[in-house]
């Protein structure tokens, strides 16, 4: 048996960020033969992360990833355990890589296990599977990869919440004159978390749900028939004020529309929102 040295030892910790007696089994299981060790290491890690995919993963962080061009991005989110690893450095590192792997596909909404399966764009040479399982040896905790979005369109604005917990991702059909529009918007929805973008976005069943009720309320408070249409129509205007995002209060300008809000900076149109929150 190969002679494992105290320096092997150490550079093996280093490399892995695993406990020195766990490294030390490795080398010795490996004849000595670092890339071997952390091979062995990695199929022992990864197995214990399946052993574990049943155990509550409530925590997590939202990451967003737009590109230099500022015209594709990725939004994702990961989750785990526990706090503390949520906002630990490895963990947010690696929601970052996740988020510009999404970017980097050619699929809208591509599925978590595809992503895992797929070769990683920050670290050629691994599977996003072992970035995973790499992390996953240093803190010891369940992680899901639970939602993917990639998002395209002609100027790109984002924004994730201090806590890590909330972010959107937002498609403009215009880079907005002013440099604040586009983040304040996020903020907006964000804040807002709008059904939809534009009134036909909203699904029917919902609007026809708030029609029925209104018409149901108008009759049975004895309004004259000739006003209860225009009763019916005022109130689903106002359902879409509530819950449609062009048709909202803008939170940061008092009184005053999304919609003119984003015209006055010469954007017409929002072509894509997505909002995530960890754990909804």
């Amino acid at each position: 048996m190969a002679e494992i040295t105290a320096a092997q030892v150490k550079a093996l910790r280093e490399e892995t960020g695993l406990p020195m007696m766990e490294c030390k089994a490795a080398l010795a299981e490996a004849g000595g033969d670092k890339e071997q060790a952390v091979e062995i290491l990695t199929r022992k890690h990864k197995g214990k992360m399946e052993a574990r995919s049943g155990r509550e993963t409530g925590e997590g962080r939202i990451a967003i990833y737009i590109d230099e061009a500022g015209t594709t991005g990725g939004i994702i989110e990961l989750r785990c355990e526990t706090a503390p690893v949520a906002k630990n450095e490895l963990f947010v590192k690696l929601t970052d890589k996740l988020a510009r792997q999404v970017a980097c596909q050619q699929e809208a909404s591509p599925s978590p296990d595809a992503i895992l399966a797929a070769e990683s764009v920050a670290e050629p040479g691994k599977t996003v599977s072992d970035l995973m399982t790499d992390v996953y040896g240093k803190l010891r905790e369940t992680m899901k990869l639970v939602g993917c979005r990639r998002v395209c369109g002609d100027y790109l604005t984002s924004y994730v919440h201090h806590d890590g917990k909330t972010g959107v991702l937002i498609a403009l059909d215009a880079k907005p004159t002013e440099d604040n529009v586009g983040l304040d918007l996020c903020h907006h929805a964000a804040f807002a978390n709008p059904m939809a973008v534009e009134p036909d976005g909203v699904p029917p069943e919902a609007v026809e749900k708030v029609r029925n009720l209104a018409r149901e309320v108008a009759i049975s408070e004895g309004k004259p028939e000739k006003i209860i249409d225009k009763i019916v129509e005022g109130k689903v205007n106002a359902f879409y004020a509530e819950k449609v995002l062009m048709e909202q209060e803008h939170v940061k300008v008092t009184k005053t529309k999304v919609r003119k809000v984003l015209k006055d900076a010469g954007v017409n149109a929002v072509t894509e929102l997505v909002f995530m929150k960890v754990g909804a």
